[in-house]
Protein backbone atom coordinates (compact mmCIF):
# COMPACT_ATOMS: atom_id res chain seq x y z
CA UNK A 1 0.00 0.00 0.00
CA UNK A 2 1.15 3.51 -0.40
CA UNK A 3 3.25 5.24 2.14
CA UNK A 4 2.40 8.82 1.75
CA UNK A 5 -0.71 10.65 2.29
CA UNK A 6 -0.65 12.12 -0.65
CA UNK A 7 -1.88 9.30 -2.24
CA UNK A 8 -5.18 8.92 -0.15
CA UNK A 9 -5.94 12.34 -2.44
CA UNK A 10 -9.80 11.50 -1.03
CA UNK A 11 -9.40 10.83 2.72
CA UNK A 12 -10.67 13.42 5.52
CA UNK A 13 -8.44 15.94 6.56
CA UNK A 14 -9.08 13.92 10.44
CA UNK A 15 -8.10 11.15 9.05
CA UNK A 16 -4.43 13.03 7.90
CA UNK A 17 -4.13 14.24 11.24
CA UNK A 18 -4.77 11.19 13.32
CA UNK A 19 -2.02 9.59 11.10
CA UNK A 20 0.24 11.89 11.77
CA UNK A 21 -0.36 11.10 15.28
CA UNK A 22 1.23 7.76 14.67
CA UNK A 23 4.29 9.29 12.83
CA UNK A 24 7.75 7.79 14.61
CA UNK A 25 10.94 10.17 12.77
CA UNK A 26 14.28 8.67 12.77
CA UNK A 27 15.35 11.08 15.93
CA UNK A 28 12.83 9.20 18.19
CA UNK A 29 13.59 5.43 16.61
CA UNK A 30 16.83 5.91 17.96
CA UNK A 31 15.93 7.42 21.46
CA UNK A 32 13.95 3.99 22.01
CA UNK A 33 17.21 1.66 20.83
CA UNK A 34 19.43 3.17 22.66
CA UNK A 35 16.85 3.46 25.58
CA UNK A 36 16.14 -0.22 24.30
CA UNK A 37 19.90 -1.03 24.68
CA UNK A 38 20.36 0.40 28.08
CA UNK A 39 17.32 -1.59 29.63
CA UNK A 40 18.69 -5.15 28.33
CA UNK A 41 22.04 -4.09 30.05
CA UNK A 42 20.33 -2.96 33.17
CA UNK A 43 18.37 -6.80 32.86
CA UNK A 44 21.85 -8.52 32.77
CA UNK A 45 22.89 -7.13 35.92
CA UNK A 46 19.82 -6.64 38.39
CA UNK A 47 16.83 -8.78 38.41
CA UNK A 48 14.01 -7.39 36.25
CA UNK A 49 10.91 -8.78 34.79
CA UNK A 50 12.90 -8.45 31.96
CA UNK A 51 16.00 -9.99 30.44
CA UNK A 52 15.40 -13.63 32.03
CA UNK A 53 17.75 -15.91 31.70
CA UNK A 54 16.06 -19.22 29.91
CA UNK A 55 18.99 -21.60 30.70
CA UNK A 56 19.70 -22.70 27.46
CA UNK A 57 23.19 -22.85 27.20
CA UNK A 58 23.37 -24.73 23.20
CA UNK A 59 21.91 -23.52 20.32
CA UNK A 60 20.79 -26.66 17.91
CA UNK A 61 22.96 -27.65 14.97
CA UNK A 62 20.01 -29.57 12.65
CA UNK A 63 21.02 -32.87 13.83
CA UNK A 64 19.22 -33.43 16.75
CA UNK A 65 16.52 -36.45 16.93
CA UNK A 66 14.25 -37.69 18.97
CA UNK A 67 10.40 -37.77 19.45
CA UNK A 68 8.47 -35.28 22.40
CA UNK A 69 5.61 -33.96 22.98
CA UNK A 70 5.31 -29.77 22.91
CA UNK A 71 2.52 -27.70 24.82
CA UNK A 72 2.02 -24.63 23.86
CA UNK A 73 -0.27 -21.98 26.08
CA UNK A 74 -0.97 -17.69 25.44
CA UNK A 75 -2.76 -15.84 23.99
CA UNK A 76 -6.26 -17.94 23.84
CA UNK A 77 -5.46 -20.78 22.61
CA UNK A 78 -3.47 -24.14 23.79
CA UNK A 79 -1.70 -26.46 20.86
CA UNK A 80 -0.79 -30.17 21.78
CA UNK A 81 1.99 -31.52 19.62
CA UNK A 82 4.00 -34.72 18.64
CA UNK A 83 7.13 -33.40 17.13
CA UNK A 84 9.67 -36.40 15.38
CA UNK A 85 12.82 -34.31 15.11
CA UNK A 86 14.95 -36.11 12.34
CA UNK A 87 18.32 -34.78 12.25
CA UNK A 88 18.54 -33.39 9.36
CA UNK A 89 17.18 -30.35 9.92
CA UNK A 90 14.12 -31.25 9.33
CA UNK A 91 11.10 -32.30 11.53
CA UNK A 92 7.40 -33.53 11.39
CA UNK A 93 4.77 -32.48 13.78
CA UNK A 94 1.36 -33.71 14.12
CA UNK A 95 -0.89 -30.52 16.36
CA UNK A 96 -3.91 -29.91 17.59
CA UNK A 97 -5.42 -26.36 18.80
CA UNK A 98 -7.99 -25.73 21.50
CA UNK A 99 -9.48 -22.31 22.55
CA UNK A 100 -9.09 -21.87 26.40
CA UNK A 101 -12.19 -21.58 27.94
CA UNK A 102 -12.77 -17.60 29.60
CA UNK A 103 -13.27 -19.15 33.09
CA UNK A 104 -10.01 -20.82 32.92
CA UNK A 105 -7.98 -17.91 31.62
CA UNK A 106 -10.34 -15.33 34.96
CA UNK A 107 -10.42 -17.79 37.28
CA UNK A 108 -8.96 -17.61 41.25
CA UNK A 109 -7.56 -21.06 40.63
CA UNK A 110 -4.65 -22.64 38.64
CA UNK A 111 -6.32 -26.33 38.78
CA UNK A 112 -9.31 -25.22 36.24
CA UNK A 113 -6.72 -24.34 33.16
CA UNK A 114 -4.19 -26.91 34.01
CA UNK A 115 -6.57 -29.82 34.46
CA UNK A 116 -7.93 -28.15 30.82
CA UNK A 117 -4.50 -28.26 28.90
CA UNK A 118 -4.24 -32.30 30.74
CA UNK A 119 -7.29 -33.51 29.47
CA UNK A 120 -6.54 -32.33 25.75
CA UNK A 121 -2.84 -33.65 26.60
CA UNK A 122 -5.06 -37.29 27.17
CA UNK A 123 -6.72 -36.40 24.14
CA UNK A 124 -4.04 -36.36 22.13
CA UNK A 125 -2.40 -39.10 23.25
CA UNK A 126 -4.98 -41.27 22.59
CA UNK A 127 -5.55 -39.93 19.04
CA UNK A 128 -2.01 -40.19 18.02
CA UNK A 129 -0.12 -42.36 19.94
CA UNK A 130 -0.23 -45.83 20.64
CA UNK A 131 0.58 -46.24 24.17
CA UNK A 132 -0.10 -49.82 24.17
CA UNK A 133 -1.26 -52.11 27.43
CA UNK A 134 1.10 -51.13 30.42
CA UNK A 135 2.70 -48.63 28.61
CA UNK A 136 5.59 -47.76 30.85
CA UNK A 137 7.70 -45.02 28.37
CA UNK A 138 7.73 -41.53 29.64
CA UNK A 139 7.28 -39.40 26.56
CA UNK A 140 9.14 -36.27 27.27
CA UNK A 141 7.16 -32.49 26.90
CA UNK A 142 8.72 -29.35 26.21
CA UNK A 143 5.82 -26.40 28.02
CA UNK A 144 5.96 -23.35 26.21
CA UNK A 145 4.22 -20.90 28.71
CA UNK A 146 3.90 -17.84 26.82
CA UNK A 147 3.40 -15.44 30.20
CA UNK A 148 6.28 -13.36 32.04
CA UNK A 149 8.14 -15.75 34.57
CA UNK A 150 11.62 -15.75 35.92
CA UNK A 151 13.15 -19.61 34.86
CA UNK A 152 15.36 -20.92 37.57
CA UNK A 153 16.69 -23.90 35.68
CA UNK A 154 15.33 -25.65 32.50
CA UNK A 155 12.11 -27.06 34.04
CA UNK A 156 11.44 -24.77 36.47
CA UNK A 157 10.34 -21.00 36.66
CA UNK A 158 8.34 -19.12 39.05
CA UNK A 159 5.22 -16.72 37.44
CA UNK A 160 5.72 -13.29 37.62
CA UNK A 161 2.03 -12.44 36.27
CA UNK A 162 -0.09 -12.38 33.95
CA UNK A 163 -0.97 -10.69 30.86
CA UNK A 164 -2.91 -10.83 27.43
CA UNK A 165 -6.06 -10.86 29.46
CA UNK A 166 -5.26 -13.47 31.68
CA UNK A 167 -6.08 -13.45 35.59
CA UNK A 168 -5.20 -16.58 37.74
CA UNK A 169 -4.25 -15.12 40.98
CA UNK A 170 -3.19 -18.19 42.98
CA UNK A 171 -0.71 -19.19 39.95
CA UNK A 172 1.70 -16.18 40.56
CA UNK A 173 4.73 -17.16 42.29
CA UNK A 174 4.02 -20.84 41.20
CA UNK A 175 5.98 -23.08 38.82
CA UNK A 176 4.69 -23.25 35.61
CA UNK A 177 6.00 -27.10 34.94
CA UNK A 178 4.96 -28.02 38.57
CA UNK A 179 1.22 -26.93 38.17
CA UNK A 180 1.22 -28.49 34.66
CA UNK A 181 2.85 -32.03 36.24
CA UNK A 182 0.36 -31.96 38.99
CA UNK A 183 -2.63 -31.81 36.89
CA UNK A 184 -0.84 -34.78 34.38
CA UNK A 185 -0.31 -37.12 37.54
CA UNK A 186 -4.02 -36.56 38.37
CA UNK A 187 -4.96 -38.29 35.13
CA UNK A 188 -2.08 -41.11 35.56
CA UNK A 189 -0.23 -40.01 31.79
CA UNK A 190 2.99 -41.20 30.89
CA UNK A 191 4.12 -38.12 30.94
CA UNK A 192 7.16 -35.56 32.09
CA UNK A 193 7.29 -32.34 31.69
CA UNK A 194 11.11 -31.78 31.25
CA UNK A 195 11.35 -27.99 29.66
CA UNK A 196 9.90 -24.68 30.29
CA UNK A 197 9.99 -22.92 26.95
CA UNK A 198 8.84 -19.48 26.20
CA UNK A 199 7.67 -18.78 22.76
CA UNK A 200 10.34 -16.18 21.39
CA UNK A 201 12.87 -19.04 22.68
CA UNK A 202 11.52 -21.36 21.16
CA UNK A 203 11.40 -19.69 17.80
CA UNK A 204 15.19 -19.19 18.26
CA UNK A 205 16.15 -22.83 18.62
CA UNK A 206 13.68 -23.77 15.67
CA UNK A 207 15.31 -21.16 13.72
CA UNK A 208 18.98 -22.53 14.21
CA UNK A 209 17.61 -26.29 13.95
CA UNK A 210 15.73 -25.62 10.82
CA UNK A 211 18.81 -23.05 8.88
CA UNK A 212 21.16 -25.65 9.37
CA UNK A 213 23.38 -22.81 10.08
CA UNK A 214 22.99 -22.30 14.06
CA UNK A 215 26.25 -20.43 13.99
CA UNK A 216 24.59 -17.48 12.15
CA UNK A 217 21.37 -17.28 14.15
CA UNK A 218 21.27 -14.08 16.61
CA UNK A 219 17.67 -14.17 17.69
CA UNK A 220 14.06 -14.41 17.39
CA UNK A 221 11.51 -12.15 17.22
CA UNK A 222 7.61 -12.95 17.98
CA UNK A 223 4.99 -9.97 16.18
CA UNK A 224 1.49 -12.20 16.87
CA UNK A 225 -0.90 -11.32 19.03
CA UNK A 226 1.68 -9.84 21.53
CA UNK A 227 5.53 -9.34 21.18
CA UNK A 228 8.45 -10.48 22.77
CA UNK A 229 12.15 -11.46 21.55
CA UNK A 230 14.85 -13.85 22.12
CA UNK A 231 18.37 -13.64 21.10
CA UNK A 232 21.57 -14.92 22.42
CA UNK A 233 23.70 -13.42 25.19
CA UNK A 234 27.65 -14.19 26.42
CA UNK A 235 27.33 -15.76 29.96
CA UNK A 236 30.20 -13.67 31.31
CA UNK A 237 27.79 -10.43 30.96
CA UNK A 238 24.69 -12.23 32.38
CA UNK A 239 25.64 -11.33 36.43
CA UNK A 240 22.09 -11.24 37.74
CA UNK A 241 22.35 -15.26 37.95
CA UNK A 242 24.93 -17.51 39.80
CA UNK A 243 27.15 -18.89 36.66
CA UNK A 244 30.42 -20.17 35.95
CA UNK A 245 31.29 -16.95 33.32
CA UNK A 246 34.86 -17.45 33.21
CA UNK A 247 34.56 -20.48 31.12
CA UNK A 248 32.30 -18.36 28.71
CA UNK A 249 30.13 -19.43 26.81
CA UNK A 250 26.69 -18.21 25.77
CA UNK A 251 22.97 -18.05 26.78
CA UNK A 252 19.60 -17.50 25.33
CA UNK A 253 17.98 -14.74 26.93
CA UNK A 254 14.01 -14.15 27.01
CA UNK A 255 13.95 -10.48 26.78
CA UNK A 256 10.08 -9.80 27.79
CA UNK A 257 10.37 -6.55 25.57
CA UNK A 258 7.09 -6.21 25.82
CA UNK A 259 7.12 -4.31 29.22
CA UNK A 260 10.01 -2.37 28.41
CA UNK A 261 9.40 1.69 28.75
CA UNK A 262 6.97 1.47 31.11
CA UNK A 263 7.13 4.79 32.16
CA UNK A 264 6.45 5.96 28.51
CA UNK A 265 10.45 7.77 29.05
CA UNK A 266 10.80 7.41 24.62
CA UNK A 267 7.69 5.78 23.40
CA UNK A 268 5.63 8.04 21.25
CA UNK A 269 1.98 7.80 22.65
CA UNK A 270 -1.11 9.97 21.77
CA UNK A 271 -4.55 10.14 23.12
CA UNK A 272 -5.25 6.72 21.52
CA UNK A 273 -2.78 4.99 22.90
CA UNK A 274 -3.72 6.53 26.54
CA UNK A 275 -7.41 4.93 26.21
CA UNK A 276 -6.39 2.04 24.96
CA UNK A 277 -4.40 1.84 28.08
CA UNK A 278 -6.67 3.05 30.76
CA UNK A 279 -9.63 0.55 29.30
CA UNK A 280 -7.04 -2.53 29.51
CA UNK A 281 -6.68 -5.04 32.13
CA UNK A 282 -3.04 -4.25 33.00
CA UNK A 283 -2.96 -0.44 32.61
CA UNK A 284 0.58 1.53 32.92
CA UNK A 285 1.97 -2.00 31.74
CA UNK A 286 3.30 -3.70 28.80
CA UNK A 287 3.47 -0.37 27.16
CA UNK A 288 5.75 -1.39 24.27
CA UNK A 289 3.39 -4.47 23.69
CA UNK A 290 0.55 -1.95 23.67
CA UNK A 291 2.15 -0.37 21.00
CA UNK A 292 3.37 -3.22 18.64
CA UNK A 293 1.07 -6.21 19.44
CA UNK A 294 -1.39 -7.40 17.04
CA UNK A 295 -3.99 -7.29 20.22
CA UNK A 296 -3.57 -4.28 20.52
CA UNK A 297 -3.30 -2.59 16.76
CA UNK A 298 -6.66 -3.46 15.87
CA UNK A 299 -7.94 -1.47 18.97
CA UNK A 300 -5.94 1.87 18.12
CA UNK A 301 -7.98 1.71 15.13
CA UNK A 302 -11.33 1.28 16.18
CA UNK A 303 -10.77 4.33 18.71
CA UNK A 304 -9.47 6.09 15.73
CA UNK A 305 -12.46 5.17 13.35
CA UNK A 306 -14.55 6.12 16.59
CA UNK A 307 -13.16 9.33 16.85
CA UNK A 308 -14.22 10.43 13.31
CA UNK A 309 -17.44 8.96 13.25
CA UNK A 310 -18.12 11.41 16.22
CA UNK A 311 -16.30 14.10 14.61
CA UNK A 312 -18.73 13.65 11.20
CA UNK A 313 -15.55 12.75 9.15
CA UNK A 314 -17.07 9.78 7.96
CA UNK A 315 -20.54 9.70 6.38
CA UNK A 316 -20.26 5.72 6.71
CA UNK A 317 -23.84 3.96 8.86
CA UNK A 318 -22.85 1.33 11.17
CA UNK A 319 -25.18 -1.16 12.81
CA UNK A 320 -25.79 -1.11 16.28
CA UNK A 321 -24.40 -4.57 16.65
CA UNK A 322 -21.05 -3.09 14.17
CA UNK A 323 -17.46 -4.40 16.12
CA UNK A 324 -17.23 -0.71 16.00
CA UNK A 325 -18.64 0.12 19.15
CA UNK A 326 -17.65 -2.89 20.81
CA UNK A 327 -14.11 -3.23 23.04
CA UNK A 328 -11.57 -5.30 21.29
CA UNK A 329 -13.77 -5.57 18.30
CA UNK A 330 -11.68 -5.02 15.66
CA UNK A 331 -8.55 -7.44 14.81
CA UNK A 332 -5.08 -6.68 13.65
CA UNK A 333 -5.91 -8.95 10.24
CA UNK A 334 -8.62 -5.82 9.05
CA UNK A 335 -5.26 -4.37 9.28
CA UNK A 336 -3.81 -6.51 6.96
CA UNK A 337 -6.59 -6.79 4.35
CA UNK A 338 -6.42 -3.27 4.14
CA UNK A 339 -3.03 -3.36 3.48
CA UNK A 340 -3.18 -6.23 1.08
CA UNK A 341 -3.93 -6.38 -2.94
CA UNK A 342 -7.01 -6.70 -2.67
CA UNK A 343 -7.47 -3.31 -1.07
CA UNK A 344 -5.87 -1.43 -4.26
CA UNK A 345 -8.87 -2.27 -5.70
CA UNK A 346 -11.69 0.17 -4.70
CA UNK A 347 -14.66 -1.53 -4.53
CA UNK A 348 -12.57 -4.71 -3.30
CA UNK A 349 -11.35 -2.07 -0.33
CA UNK A 350 -15.22 -0.68 0.47
CA UNK A 351 -16.67 -4.75 0.82
CA UNK A 352 -13.48 -5.51 3.48
CA UNK A 353 -14.57 -2.43 5.58
CA UNK A 354 -18.54 -3.22 4.75
CA UNK A 355 -18.28 -6.91 5.89
CA UNK A 356 -16.06 -6.03 8.74
CA UNK A 357 -17.88 -3.42 10.36
CA UNK A 358 -21.47 -4.29 9.22
CA UNK A 359 -21.39 -0.59 7.57
CA UNK A 360 -23.39 0.60 5.01
CA UNK A 361 -23.51 3.62 2.38
CA UNK A 362 -19.30 3.26 2.57
CA UNK A 363 -17.57 5.96 0.58
CA UNK A 364 -14.66 6.17 -1.28
CA UNK A 365 -13.34 8.74 0.66
CA UNK A 366 -14.67 7.01 3.86
CA UNK A 367 -12.57 4.04 2.89
CA UNK A 368 -9.49 6.03 2.26
CA UNK A 369 -10.26 7.68 5.50
CA UNK A 370 -9.84 4.20 7.38
CA UNK A 371 -6.85 2.91 4.97
CA UNK A 372 -4.64 6.07 6.26
CA UNK A 373 -5.71 5.34 9.59
CA UNK A 374 -4.64 1.75 9.66
CA UNK A 375 -1.83 2.10 7.57
CA UNK A 376 -0.33 4.49 9.91
CA UNK A 377 -1.02 2.51 12.98
CA UNK A 378 0.73 -0.59 11.41
CA UNK A 379 3.60 1.32 10.03
CA UNK A 380 4.38 2.96 13.66
CA UNK A 381 4.36 -0.63 15.07
CA UNK A 382 6.36 -1.97 12.36
CA UNK A 383 8.65 0.84 12.42
CA UNK A 384 9.46 0.67 16.77
CA UNK A 385 9.60 -3.03 15.66
CA UNK A 386 12.89 -2.41 13.68
CA UNK A 387 14.30 0.00 16.59
CA UNK A 388 13.60 -2.63 19.44
CA UNK A 389 15.16 -5.70 16.90
CA UNK A 390 18.05 -2.92 16.43
CA UNK A 391 18.75 -3.08 19.92
CA UNK A 392 19.02 -6.39 20.27
CA UNK A 393 21.95 -6.67 17.24
CA UNK A 394 23.35 -4.12 19.02
CA UNK A 395 23.71 -5.40 22.46
CA UNK A 396 25.07 -8.10 20.55
CA UNK A 397 28.00 -6.71 18.77
CA UNK A 398 27.67 -9.22 15.80
CA UNK A 399 27.90 -5.71 13.71
CA UNK A 400 31.56 -5.51 14.76
CA UNK A 401 32.68 -3.19 17.65
CA UNK A 402 30.17 -1.65 19.16
CA UNK A 403 29.88 1.59 19.74
CA UNK A 404 31.25 3.73 23.08
CA UNK A 405 27.71 3.83 24.30
CA UNK A 406 27.79 -0.21 24.01
CA UNK A 407 29.90 -1.09 26.72
CA UNK A 408 28.64 -2.45 29.47
CA UNK A 409 30.73 -0.46 31.81
CA UNK A 410 29.08 2.83 30.54
CA UNK A 411 26.04 3.00 32.27
CA UNK A 412 24.03 3.07 35.75
CA UNK A 413 20.91 2.42 37.06
CA UNK A 414 19.43 4.99 39.69
CA UNK A 415 15.97 2.57 40.97
CA UNK A 416 14.05 -0.27 39.66
CA UNK A 417 13.19 0.13 36.28
CA UNK A 418 15.12 3.68 35.96
CA UNK A 419 18.30 3.51 34.13
CA UNK A 420 19.69 6.48 32.69
CA UNK A 421 21.72 7.63 30.10
CA UNK A 422 25.66 7.85 30.29
CA UNK A 423 26.26 10.93 29.18
CA UNK A 424 25.20 10.56 25.79
CA UNK A 425 25.04 14.16 24.14
CA UNK A 426 28.40 14.60 26.13
CA UNK A 427 29.76 11.86 24.37
CA UNK A 428 28.86 12.42 21.24
CA UNK A 429 29.93 15.89 20.91
CA UNK A 430 33.32 14.50 22.03
CA UNK A 431 34.07 12.41 19.82
CA UNK A 432 33.49 15.11 16.93
CA UNK A 433 35.67 17.10 18.38
CA UNK A 434 38.27 13.83 18.72
CA UNK A 435 37.78 13.49 14.92
CA UNK A 436 38.46 17.40 13.75
CA UNK A 437 41.37 17.33 16.46
CA UNK A 438 42.61 14.28 14.65
CA UNK A 439 41.73 16.12 11.20
CA UNK A 440 43.88 18.89 12.79
CA UNK A 441 47.01 17.30 13.40
CA UNK A 442 47.26 15.72 10.29
CA UNK A 443 47.02 19.34 8.49
CA UNK A 444 49.48 20.47 11.17
CA UNK A 445 51.87 17.36 10.78
CA UNK A 446 51.73 18.12 6.99
CA UNK A 447 52.80 22.36 7.38
CA UNK A 448 55.74 20.63 9.14
CA UNK A 449 54.81 22.85 12.70
CA UNK A 450 55.70 19.96 14.74
CA UNK A 451 52.73 20.02 17.15
CA UNK A 452 51.48 17.25 18.77
CA UNK A 453 47.84 16.81 19.68
CA UNK A 454 46.76 13.43 21.47
CA UNK A 455 43.35 13.25 22.02
CA UNK A 456 42.00 9.64 23.53
CA UNK A 457 38.57 8.89 22.98
CA UNK A 458 36.18 9.24 25.28
CA UNK A 459 34.72 5.40 27.27
CA UNK A 460 37.22 3.34 25.76
CA UNK A 461 36.96 -0.37 26.84
CA UNK A 462 40.01 -2.71 26.85
CA UNK A 463 38.13 -5.66 25.29
CA UNK A 464 35.53 -4.36 22.57
CA UNK A 465 32.51 -6.19 21.92
CA UNK A 466 33.40 -7.72 18.78
CA UNK A 467 32.59 -10.35 16.67
CA UNK A 468 34.70 -11.20 13.90
CA UNK A 469 33.07 -12.21 10.15
CA UNK A 470 35.03 -14.84 9.24
CA UNK A 471 33.21 -16.75 6.17
CA UNK A 472 30.24 -14.72 4.27
CA UNK A 473 27.99 -16.92 6.45
CA UNK A 474 29.04 -15.83 9.48
CA UNK A 475 28.81 -12.18 8.23
CA UNK A 476 24.85 -12.79 7.84
CA UNK A 477 22.93 -12.07 11.15
CA UNK A 478 20.05 -14.49 10.97
CA UNK A 479 16.46 -13.63 12.94
CA UNK A 480 13.62 -16.31 13.40
CA UNK A 481 10.39 -14.73 13.60
CA UNK A 482 6.43 -15.64 14.13
CA UNK A 483 3.31 -14.12 14.53
CA UNK A 484 0.67 -12.94 12.19
CA UNK A 485 1.95 -9.39 11.61
CA UNK A 486 4.89 -10.09 10.03
CA UNK A 487 3.74 -12.93 8.40
CA UNK A 488 0.68 -11.45 6.73
CA UNK A 489 0.96 -7.57 7.06
CA UNK A 490 2.30 -7.23 3.13
CA UNK A 491 4.58 -3.79 4.24
CA UNK A 492 5.75 -4.95 8.41
CA UNK A 493 8.95 -5.98 7.84
CA UNK A 494 9.22 -3.76 4.91
CA UNK A 495 9.31 -0.82 7.48
CA UNK A 496 11.18 -2.39 9.81
CA UNK A 497 14.18 -2.71 7.77
CA UNK A 498 13.74 1.29 6.58
CA UNK A 499 13.62 1.61 10.37
CA UNK A 500 16.66 0.14 11.42
CA UNK A 501 18.29 1.64 7.92
CA UNK A 502 18.00 4.70 9.73
CA UNK A 503 19.45 4.25 13.24
CA UNK A 504 23.17 4.86 12.31
CA UNK A 505 24.25 2.20 14.52
CA UNK A 506 22.69 -0.19 11.83
CA UNK A 507 22.66 2.19 8.59
CA UNK A 508 22.06 0.69 5.09
CA UNK A 509 25.09 -1.76 5.29
CA UNK A 510 24.44 -3.25 8.50
CA UNK A 511 20.40 -3.80 7.37
CA UNK A 512 21.34 -5.88 4.42
CA UNK A 513 23.23 -7.88 6.53
CA UNK A 514 20.38 -9.04 8.38
CA UNK A 515 18.33 -11.98 7.26
CA UNK A 516 14.81 -12.56 8.55
CA UNK A 517 13.39 -15.88 8.32
CA UNK A 518 9.44 -17.21 9.50
CA UNK A 519 10.27 -20.20 11.94
CA UNK A 520 6.67 -21.72 11.84
CA UNK A 521 5.85 -24.06 14.71
CA UNK A 522 8.58 -22.11 16.39
CA UNK A 523 7.41 -22.75 19.60
CA UNK A 524 6.09 -26.24 19.92
CA UNK A 525 9.15 -27.32 17.62
CA UNK A 526 11.36 -24.72 20.03
CA UNK A 527 9.65 -27.02 23.32
CA UNK A 528 10.35 -29.82 22.06
CA UNK A 529 14.16 -29.04 21.32
CA UNK A 530 14.32 -27.97 24.60
CA UNK A 531 12.89 -31.28 26.36
CA UNK A 532 15.45 -32.92 23.64
CA UNK A 533 18.25 -30.86 25.67
CA UNK A 534 16.89 -31.70 28.97
CA UNK A 535 17.01 -35.41 28.44
CA UNK A 536 20.38 -35.31 27.10
CA UNK A 537 21.46 -33.64 30.51
CA UNK A 538 20.22 -36.46 31.96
Amino acid sequence: MPQSMSEYAEASVQARKIAQEFDVGSDQLCRVMRHFVQMMRDGLINRRAYQLPSYVKTVPTGTEKGRFLAVDLGGSNCRICLVDLHGDATFTVIRNKHTVPAEARINQSYKHVFSFVADRIADFLKTHVDLGPGETQRYQLGFTFSFTYEQTSLAQGTLIRWDKGWDIPDAVGQDPCAMLQEAIDDLGLPVQVSALANDSVGTLLTRAYTSGQGRSTLGAVIFGTGTNAAYIEKLPNIKRIETNREAGGIMVINTEWGCFDEELKVLPSNQYDHELDANSGDSGSQMFEKHVSGMYLGELLRLAILQLHREGAIQTHFNDGSCLFQKGGIDSSFLSRLAGNDARNPELASAIVTDTLMAENVTAADVQSVQIVAAAIARRAARLAGASLAAIIVQSGRLGTAPSSGKLSNFRVQEYGTPIEAGRPFVSKFQRLFGSLRLLRRVLAFLGMGIVISVRPPLESPEPVTNPVDSPEEAIIDIGADGSLIEFHPTFEMDMRAAMREIPEIGPDGEKRIRIGLAKDGSGVGAALMAQTALQEK
